[in-house]
């Protein structure tokens, strides 16, 4: 009896997964092919099981025919072994895919691999020693080996089941029911199969729970924007990778819709939603050839088909005639259109990632206004890499010690001596090369990594200063550039005075350089900051004047001892009438309020001769000095004291 309720729970088995192949057919998703070669275990496995049975009923009941032939028996028998261990160990692999489970270390490999491969070894050498199982007058038999498998079996399951649990926090509790339904029913049907060799109701039962993944995690639910009803970004970005992936090439148009932040707030969400929705469904009608996804509040994809004769410029034509009209509600009638973007895969772009980049820098309104179409290719993915990588060396900056400190000496226009010098802490890149602050500050301040590591540079000048044995005598005034981020912390000031107590510095011949940007940050923190550094001595100057905001009231209460001029503007002053009559109205601007003038990038005899003219008080540059060493720049200023000297001399 317990052999023809197996042939009934075998054909039920089957059809159970040819009937989740089918549902499963019309999805593409990131688990999609470890899904399907979970059913395709599942099934093989069911199949060998099944004729196998049949085989042995014939045998029992004097039914001969084909399916009673040996070799036929136990290829379906070995066939049902080689998939059924597989049914775990792929699992295993499935519950890892959809908790974005990566490693790559030796170790997991040989946990994830070692245990199938050992189980395999022992089923190839069973035609030689039986040792999985044989048949003898028909019937079935197990090997001395069979333990095996059932252990590799239930290794699978409890390492799954250690992720699952490790992870519980971060799974939806409908998915977490559906690993663990799994694990419990494989699991109690190993060992009522191993108990009961004829009972074999482990893959119905996985059969079952594979129903129950699919509609728990498969769902086409989870990539639907419950908004509007479009596809999601997730399924977006997986249908995508899916045409890179296969080397297929991709059309599309990204959509940017404008001022949704203001619409929630002045004609209310909900208002908002009916606008978007009716937004959505014109995306989704425009046309049969496109596929329309949302991506964002306020931002739309359509992704063209395969073999469509429909053009991503006609497809933005399309989306700009319509725009052009309003969208209505019961009370309003609102221009949403902002921009659009064209994207070709794979002239514009390689893989998902730099979709994802590129579309991140679309978004970014504020660069892209009055701009109705974009090309992808307008969009600088570089300098976004660049961005990038710059963000991971300054994580590691100081641990990996990967701050080279760089010091240029600055000339008195007055005296003709080079008696101040500005402290360059540069990050050494091996693709970029040399980094300056003025480049990796602001992007430290986006990451967290501002104050540690401007902690550290304070340190290692204050360090310099104290050593070096130039302050006073040669050098009056060292210069470091400051994240605004530092001095928007309440204990800056009190940490910097500390700091230069305990390395015996003179806060006297420290100016500590700073950004347009802290106008724009001002607080209580920063005022009081800047007013204690203030008392106790350091100097502050402004960098890159006329490059950005400038508040003259904020100026009046940063106690600046000097300003630095935005080199573009100086370097084109000479040729340009507009550029002279800027920097001339603030040279004559910040000698009434008593401040100093430093023109910096000066990289010609000419612009020198230029800054010198219109009453620069400090010279900059690379036509007067390049980037020094400590070392060298100690040299660089003995060589300069022993010139003075001769001259005093004679």
């Amino acid at each position: 009896m317990n052999i023809i309720y197996f042939d009934i729970n075998a054909c039920i088995l089957c059809v159970l997964i040819l009937i989740t192949m089918v549902a499963h057919r019309s999805m593409r998703l990131h688990q999609n092919r470890i899904f399907l070669y979970l059913l395709c275990s599942v099934l093989f496995a069911a199949v060998g099981s099944l004729f196998s049975s049949i085989g042995q009923n014939g045998v029992l009941y004097d039914r001969y025919s084909f399916f009673t032939r040996y070799e036929v028996m136990y290829v379906s028998t070995f066939m049902y072994m080689l998939f059924h261990v597989a049914c775990p160990a792929i699992f295993y692999q499935y519950v890892r895919v959809v908790l974005n489970i990566d490693s790559s270390s030796v170790s997991d490999t040989i946990l994830s691999y070692g245990p199938v491969v050992v189980a395999y070894t022992v089923l190839v050498m069973t035609p030689l020693n039986n040792g999985i199982f044989f048949f003898r007058g028909g019937r079935y038999y197990r090997g001395d080996y069979m333990w095996i498998f059932y252990l590799v079996a239930i290794w699978y399951i409890i390492v799954s089941l250690n992720y699952v649990l490790l992870y519980r926090d971060n799974i939806r509790t409908s998915v977490l029911i559906s690993f663990l339904s799994f694990a419990l029913f494989d699991v109690v049907g190993v060992v009522l199969q191993f108990i009961d060799k004829t009972f074999k109701v482990e893959s119905f039962f996985s059969s079952v729970v594979l129903l129950i993944l699919y509609i728990t995690i498969e769902r086409p639910g989870d990539y639907i924007d419950s908004e509007t009803g479009l596809q999601n970004d997730y399924a977006f970005y997986v249908n995508t990778a899916i045409r890179i992936r296969r080397r297929r090439g991709a059309r599309m148009v990204i959509v940017s819709l404008d001022n949704i932040d203001f619409l929630d707030n002045s004609i209310g969400f909900e208002s908002t939603s009916v606008l978007l929705a009716k937004a959505a469904d014109f995306f989704e009608k425009l046309s049969k050839n496109a596929v329309a996804y949302r991506l964002d509040r306020d931002l739309f994809a359509l992704l063209i088909k395969e073999g469509a004769s429909l053009t991503h410029i006609e497809l933005m034509n399309s989306v700009r005639e319509r725009f052009t009209a309003p969208f209505t509600t019961d009370r309003y009638a609102i221009m949403l259109f902002d921009c659009s973007m064209s994207v070709c895969w794979p002239d514009d772009v390689k893989d998902t990632e730099e979709i994802r980049r590129l579309i991140t820098l679309f978004s970014n309104k504020d660069r892209h206004r009055m701009k109705h179409v974009i090309q992808a290719g307008s969009i600088d993915l570089d300098q976004d890499r660049r961005r990038r990588s710059i963000d991971l060396l300054l994580h590691n900056a100081i641990s990996a010690e990967s701050f080279n400190f760089k010091y240029q000496p600055v000339k008195s226009v007055g005296t003709g001596r080079f008696d101040s010098v500005e402290l360059k802490p540069m990050i050494e890149s091996p693709e970029f090369g040399m980094i300056a602050p003025g480049e990796y500050y602001p992007i430290a301040e986006d990451n967290g990594t501002a104050v540690p590591i401007i902690k550290h540079i304070f340190r290692v000048c204050f360090e310099f200063i104290h050593d070096s044995g130039l302050t006073g005598r040669d050098i009056n005034e060292y210069a470091i550039p400051v994240p605004n981020a530092f001095l928007l912390m309440r204990s800056a000031a009190a940490w910097v005075l500390e700091t230069a107590l305990e390395l015996g510095v003179d806060p006297g011949f420290v100016t500590l350089e700073i950004s347009e940007n802290t106008m724009i940050n001002y607080n209580y923190a920063l005022e009081e900051n800047i007013r204690a550094l203030h008392e106790a001595g350091f100097s502050f100057m402004l960098t890159d004047y006329g490059n950005g905001y400038t508040d003259a009231e904020m100026m009046l209460k940063m106690h600046l001892r000097e300003v630095s001029l935005n080199r573009d503007l100086l370097s084109s002053a000479p040729v340009s009438s507009k550029a002279d009559t800027l920097i001339r109205c603030a040279v004559d601007m910040m000698k009434r309020l008593s401040i100093g003038i430093k023109a910096s990038g000066i990289d010609s005899d000419e612009l020198e001769e230029y800054a010198t003219g219109v009453g620069a008080d400090k010279l900059q540059g690379f036509a007067l000095s390049r980037l020094l060493s400590g070392a060298d720049l100690v040299k660089f200023m003995m060589e300069r004291r022993e010139e003075h000297a001769v001259g005093l001399l004679l």
